[in-house]
């Protein structure tokens, strides 16, 4: 739950959107009704054939080689001319393996950018929607140039830890339990 009064409507960041909450609720019951109808579809056997196909095509290649079909769900920003995936999943095969489902799904993360709140992949910029991975070490976006607890906060409100995402952190215990690293206060925002 996004608390703090944060006015969740459309916001202009510097002639650019951020996408705030109902949009990013929208997509995502898109992407997890993808990721169910390939669930039902693969349990039913629809994808049998092709899968047969994959794996003949992976065996006709070197041990090397593995076959990827995927199918991922993106949205993306006319006006940035930018995407971000929010669903990554599909078949792989190698090999005299059988193909097997694999997953990718983008982890989301809140973000305050200038003081609205933002909800974007965690490996993107919530600015931008460049690519911006490991935002604690690489505290400045390559392609946006904004900064990591200057422009953008990162929002905490689950206490998992955003460094390795297993452990736990609170605003009164800011250290992992986990791995344990500290989080700097000026990065992000308890909520």
């Amino acid at each position: 739950m996004i608390g703090l009064g944060v006015n969740l409507e459309m916001i202009v960041c510097k002639g650019e959107y951020l996408m705030n909450k109902q949009e990013f609720e929208v997509i995502d019951l898109f992407a997890d009704r993808v990721n169910d109808k390939i669930d039902e579809l693969h349990k039913q056997g629809q994808f049998n054939d092709l899968l047969n196909e994959l794996q003949e095509a992976v065996n006709q290649l070197p041990d090397r080689y593995s076959i990827n079909w995927e199918i991922n769900v993106n949205i993306f920003d006319n006006e940035r001319e930018q995407q971000i995936p929010l669903l990554q999943t599909g078949f792989s095969a190698h090999h005299s393996e059988e193909p097997y489902r694999h997953y990718g799904d983008s982890s989301i993360q809140k973000y305050y950018v200038e003081g609205q709140m933002s909800i974007v992949p965690h490996d993107y910029c919530p600015h931008c929607w460049g690519e911006w991975g490991f935002k604690f070490n690489n505290t400045i976006c390559p392609y946006c140039e904004y900064e990591l607890g200057k422009q953008v906060k990162y929002f905490l409100d689950d206490d998992v830890c955003p460094m390795c995402e297993e452990g736990t952190v609170t605003s009164s215990n800011p250290v992992c339990d986990k791995c344990e690293e500290e989080v700097d206060p000026s990065k992000v925002v308890w909520g």
